[in-house]
């Protein structure tokens, strides 16, 4: 069974459709369609999503076979790296762009915080040298 195959198997097996999935993984319907008939592949992070999206190993996803886990390891826990890299390779283009704003916005909002923060330090240390000298 090709990676395709498995991939359609997958699809069908939950009930989803080519454009559904497209969506999830914003590509083309065009781009599932290459990728059930072998005629590409997708990308490591779309992989990934496909990978925890399914419930099912990489290894399995690739090469059809499941990789055993050994007794002293059960399993491994995500690094906050790899779950920020799932969260932001879900996010839609739009959902892309509002992320983008909202950090803009962070970042303006905490520039504006330490800059009232020194201008009132500021204000507050020349009050106290004023009242030094009088």
């Amino acid at each position: 069974m090709t990676f395709g195959e498995r991939l359609y198997k997958l699809r069908n097996d939950n009930n989803i459709s080519q454009e559904e999935l497209a969506d999830l993984l914003d590509v083309s319907r065009q781009s599932i369609s290459k990728w059930e008939n072998d005629k590409a592949y997708p990308e490591i992070t779309r992989l990934l999503f496909l990978s925890e999206y399914f419930h099912v190993s990489l290894d399995y996803l690739m090469r059809g076979t499941e990789q055993q886990n050994s007794p002293e390891e059960p399993y491994r826990t995500k690094s906050m790296l790899s779950v920020w890299n799932d969260f932001y390779s879900n996010l839609s283009g739009k959902q892309k762009n509002r992320f983008a704003l909202l950090y803009v916005l962070i970042v303006c909002a905490s520039l504006a915080i330490v800059i009232a923060v020194i201008y009132l330090g500021g204000y507050e240390i020349g009050k106290f040298f004023a009242y030094l000298t009088k």
